[in-house]
Protein backbone atom coordinates (compact mmCIF):
# COMPACT_ATOMS: atom_id res chain seq x y z
CA UNK A 1 0.00 0.00 0.00
CA UNK A 2 0.90 3.37 -0.19
CA UNK A 3 2.80 5.36 2.74
CA UNK A 4 2.65 8.85 3.84
CA UNK A 5 6.45 9.08 2.22
CA UNK A 6 5.13 7.76 -1.00
CA UNK A 7 2.08 10.62 -0.74
CA UNK A 8 4.68 13.03 -0.34
CA UNK A 9 7.20 12.24 -2.90
CA UNK A 10 4.27 11.63 -5.72
CA UNK A 11 2.93 14.90 -5.07
CA UNK A 12 6.00 16.05 -5.01
CA UNK A 13 7.01 14.85 -8.96
CA UNK A 14 3.51 16.33 -9.49
CA UNK A 15 3.65 19.85 -8.25
CA UNK A 16 7.45 20.98 -9.02
CA UNK A 17 6.31 19.77 -12.81
CA UNK A 18 7.35 22.66 -15.56
CA UNK A 19 4.28 23.04 -16.83
CA UNK A 20 2.82 23.62 -13.23
CA UNK A 21 5.04 26.64 -12.86
CA UNK A 22 3.01 29.23 -14.68
CA UNK A 23 0.08 29.20 -12.44
CA UNK A 24 -0.59 31.11 -9.17
CA UNK A 25 -1.20 28.64 -6.73
CA UNK A 26 -4.50 30.16 -5.38
CA UNK A 27 -6.48 27.55 -3.41
CA UNK A 28 -6.93 23.54 -3.71
CA UNK A 29 -9.61 21.54 -3.70
CA UNK A 30 -8.89 17.76 -2.47
CA UNK A 31 -11.85 15.36 -2.89
CA UNK A 32 -10.63 12.18 -0.90
CA UNK A 33 -8.34 13.79 1.81
CA UNK A 34 -8.38 10.84 4.28
CA UNK A 35 -6.74 12.10 6.76
CA UNK A 36 -5.13 15.21 5.19
CA UNK A 37 -1.67 14.06 4.83
CA UNK A 38 -0.71 16.61 1.90
CA UNK A 39 -2.17 19.50 3.84
CA UNK A 40 1.17 20.34 5.21
CA UNK A 41 3.09 20.45 1.34
CA UNK A 42 -0.27 21.95 0.12
CA UNK A 43 0.73 25.19 2.17
CA UNK A 44 4.67 24.81 1.61
CA UNK A 45 3.30 25.27 -2.19
CA UNK A 46 1.73 28.78 -0.93
CA UNK A 47 -1.99 28.04 -1.76
CA UNK A 48 -4.10 30.12 0.56
CA UNK A 49 -7.08 28.36 1.34
CA UNK A 50 -7.84 24.25 1.17
CA UNK A 51 -11.14 22.27 0.61
CA UNK A 52 -11.06 18.83 1.85
CA UNK A 53 -13.40 16.68 1.00
CA UNK A 54 -13.68 13.02 2.72
CA UNK A 55 -16.99 10.23 2.05
CA UNK A 56 -15.68 8.11 5.16
CA UNK A 57 -17.15 9.61 8.12
CA UNK A 58 -14.62 8.38 10.34
CA UNK A 59 -11.91 9.92 8.38
CA UNK A 60 -13.95 13.34 8.04
CA UNK A 61 -13.84 13.30 11.90
CA UNK A 62 -10.33 12.94 12.33
CA UNK A 63 -10.05 15.63 9.42
CA UNK A 64 -12.09 17.99 11.81
CA UNK A 65 -10.05 16.94 14.39
CA UNK A 66 -6.82 17.94 12.87
CA UNK A 67 -7.55 21.15 10.97
CA UNK A 68 -11.56 22.21 11.96
CA UNK A 69 -9.56 25.20 13.84
CA UNK A 70 -7.89 26.41 10.76
CA UNK A 71 -10.00 29.19 8.67
CA UNK A 72 -7.83 28.36 5.49
CA UNK A 73 -9.03 25.37 5.29
CA UNK A 74 -12.76 23.98 4.72
CA UNK A 75 -13.82 20.38 5.25
CA UNK A 76 -17.01 18.39 4.39
CA UNK A 77 -18.39 14.51 4.35
CA UNK A 78 -19.67 13.56 0.81
CA UNK A 79 -19.26 11.28 -1.83
CA UNK A 80 -18.30 13.59 -4.76
CA UNK A 81 -20.17 11.96 -7.80
CA UNK A 82 -22.38 13.30 -10.43
CA UNK A 83 -26.18 12.96 -9.04
CA UNK A 84 -26.97 14.54 -5.51
CA UNK A 85 -28.70 11.97 -2.80
CA UNK A 86 -26.88 8.63 -1.28
CA UNK A 87 -24.56 6.05 -1.59
CA UNK A 88 -22.91 3.15 -0.95
CA UNK A 89 -19.59 3.66 0.29
CA UNK A 90 -17.58 0.67 0.84
CA UNK A 91 -14.81 0.52 3.44
CA UNK A 92 -12.24 -1.56 1.36
CA UNK A 93 -9.42 -2.01 3.56
CA UNK A 94 -5.97 -3.79 3.86
CA UNK A 95 -3.91 -6.29 5.91
CA UNK A 96 -2.71 -3.04 8.32
CA UNK A 97 -6.21 -1.82 8.90
CA UNK A 98 -5.62 1.38 6.31
CA UNK A 99 -8.69 2.43 4.51
CA UNK A 100 -7.41 4.25 2.12
CA UNK A 101 -8.51 2.28 -0.59
CA UNK A 102 -12.27 2.61 0.38
CA UNK A 103 -14.92 3.84 -2.54
CA UNK A 104 -18.12 4.09 -3.67
CA UNK A 105 -17.43 1.43 -6.11
CA UNK A 106 -16.73 -2.30 -5.38
CA UNK A 107 -12.98 -4.39 -5.90
CA UNK A 108 -12.73 -5.91 -9.09
CA UNK A 109 -9.01 -6.60 -10.04
CA UNK A 110 -7.58 -5.24 -7.14
CA UNK A 111 -8.30 -7.74 -4.93
CA UNK A 112 -7.85 -10.45 -7.09
CA UNK A 113 -4.11 -9.03 -7.48
CA UNK A 114 -3.95 -8.16 -3.69
CA UNK A 115 -5.44 -11.09 -1.83
CA UNK A 116 -5.25 -9.98 1.84
CA UNK A 117 -7.57 -6.47 0.64
CA UNK A 118 -11.16 -7.12 2.30
CA UNK A 119 -14.06 -5.48 2.81
CA UNK A 120 -14.93 -4.58 6.53
CA UNK A 121 -18.58 -2.78 5.60
CA UNK A 122 -20.58 -0.73 3.69
CA UNK A 123 -22.59 2.08 4.81
CA UNK A 124 -24.68 4.92 3.08
CA UNK A 125 -23.07 7.97 2.71
CA UNK A 126 -24.29 11.53 1.56
CA UNK A 127 -23.53 12.51 -2.34
CA UNK A 128 -23.30 15.89 -3.62
CA UNK A 129 -21.38 16.74 -6.81
CA UNK A 130 -18.69 19.30 -6.61
CA UNK A 131 -20.79 22.13 -8.63
CA UNK A 132 -23.64 21.76 -6.53
CA UNK A 133 -21.09 21.77 -3.22
CA UNK A 134 -19.62 24.94 -4.20
CA UNK A 135 -23.15 26.72 -5.30
CA UNK A 136 -24.97 25.46 -1.78
CA UNK A 137 -21.89 26.55 0.30
CA UNK A 138 -21.84 30.23 -1.27
CA UNK A 139 -18.00 29.18 -2.73
CA UNK A 140 -16.35 31.10 -5.58
CA UNK A 141 -15.29 28.90 -8.00
CA UNK A 142 -12.63 31.72 -9.48
CA UNK A 143 -11.17 31.10 -5.81
CA UNK A 144 -10.11 27.55 -6.34
CA UNK A 145 -7.91 27.00 -9.34
CA UNK A 146 -6.32 23.36 -8.70
CA UNK A 147 -7.94 20.19 -8.23
CA UNK A 148 -6.71 17.18 -6.43
CA UNK A 149 -9.55 13.85 -6.85
CA UNK A 150 -8.49 10.64 -5.25
CA UNK A 151 -11.25 8.32 -4.70
CA UNK A 152 -10.28 5.31 -6.11
CA UNK A 153 -11.85 4.67 -9.73
CA UNK A 154 -15.01 7.01 -9.20
CA UNK A 155 -13.21 10.43 -10.62
CA UNK A 156 -14.40 10.36 -13.80
CA UNK A 157 -18.13 10.45 -12.09
CA UNK A 158 -16.73 13.71 -9.46
CA UNK A 159 -15.48 15.32 -13.39
CA UNK A 160 -18.63 15.07 -14.52
CA UNK A 161 -20.29 16.69 -11.73
CA UNK A 162 -17.98 19.31 -11.88
CA UNK A 163 -18.37 21.20 -15.57
CA UNK A 164 -18.59 24.81 -13.42
CA UNK A 165 -15.52 24.29 -11.31
CA UNK A 166 -13.49 22.77 -13.80
CA UNK A 167 -13.56 26.69 -16.27
CA UNK A 168 -11.96 28.06 -13.50
CA UNK A 169 -9.88 25.09 -12.71
CA UNK A 170 -6.03 25.54 -14.10
CA UNK A 171 -4.28 22.02 -12.50
CA UNK A 172 -5.75 18.53 -12.33
CA UNK A 173 -3.91 15.54 -10.12
CA UNK A 174 -6.28 12.53 -10.48
CA UNK A 175 -5.94 9.23 -9.50
CA UNK A 176 -5.81 7.41 -13.24
CA UNK A 177 -6.63 3.63 -12.83
CA UNK A 178 -4.48 1.53 -15.80
CA UNK A 179 -5.99 -1.41 -15.14
CA UNK A 180 -9.75 -2.08 -13.86
CA UNK A 181 -8.86 -1.96 -10.30
CA UNK A 182 -12.52 -1.14 -8.76
CA UNK A 183 -16.03 -2.46 -10.73
CA UNK A 184 -16.97 0.09 -13.73
CA UNK A 185 -14.17 2.24 -12.83
CA UNK A 186 -13.10 4.90 -15.17
CA UNK A 187 -9.29 3.21 -16.99
CA UNK A 188 -6.43 6.20 -17.79
CA UNK A 189 -8.10 6.51 -21.99
CA UNK A 190 -11.32 7.81 -20.09
CA UNK A 191 -10.68 10.08 -18.17
CA UNK A 192 -8.31 11.63 -20.69
CA UNK A 193 -10.84 11.69 -23.45
CA UNK A 194 -13.09 13.62 -20.92
CA UNK A 195 -10.83 15.91 -19.84
CA UNK A 196 -9.26 17.34 -23.13
CA UNK A 197 -12.72 17.71 -24.08
CA UNK A 198 -12.84 20.20 -21.59
CA UNK A 199 -9.28 22.06 -22.14
CA UNK A 200 -6.98 19.93 -20.11
CA UNK A 201 -4.14 17.51 -21.61
CA UNK A 202 -2.05 15.46 -19.79
CA UNK A 203 1.11 16.24 -19.13
CA UNK A 204 2.66 13.51 -16.47
CA UNK A 205 2.08 10.87 -14.59
CA UNK A 206 3.40 8.75 -11.58
CA UNK A 207 2.47 5.17 -11.70
CA UNK A 208 2.53 2.29 -8.76
CA UNK A 209 3.02 -1.37 -9.84
CA UNK A 210 1.24 -4.36 -8.86
CA UNK A 211 2.12 -8.16 -9.59
CA UNK A 212 0.79 -11.13 -10.20
CA UNK A 213 1.86 -14.87 -10.77
CA UNK A 214 3.46 -14.02 -14.10
CA UNK A 215 4.59 -10.32 -14.08
CA UNK A 216 4.79 -6.97 -12.68
CA UNK A 217 2.70 -4.45 -14.57
CA UNK A 218 1.57 -0.37 -13.54
CA UNK A 219 -1.83 -0.74 -12.16
CA UNK A 220 -2.59 2.87 -10.74
CA UNK A 221 -0.65 6.27 -10.59
CA UNK A 222 -1.50 10.11 -10.57
CA UNK A 223 -1.58 12.00 -13.73
CA UNK A 224 -1.05 15.72 -13.99
CA UNK A 225 -3.33 17.54 -16.55
CA UNK A 226 -2.82 20.96 -17.29
CA UNK A 227 -5.24 23.49 -18.89
CA UNK A 228 -4.68 24.22 -22.69
CA UNK A 229 -3.69 27.71 -23.68
CA UNK A 230 -6.11 29.83 -25.81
Amino acid sequence: MITEQDHFHDLKNIFEHEDVHRFAKAGIVHVGADAGQEVPQYFSYGFKSIILIEANPERYQLLLSKFGGDRRIRIFNYAICDKRGTVDFHIHTSRSGSTEPASILPMKRFKEIVKTLHTAKTIRVPAITLDALFEENQIAFGDYNFLNIDIQGAELLAFRGAKQLLAWVDVIVSEVNVVEMYEDGALEGDLVKFLAHEGFDKKHAVYHTLYDESSTFPAWGEGLFVKRSK
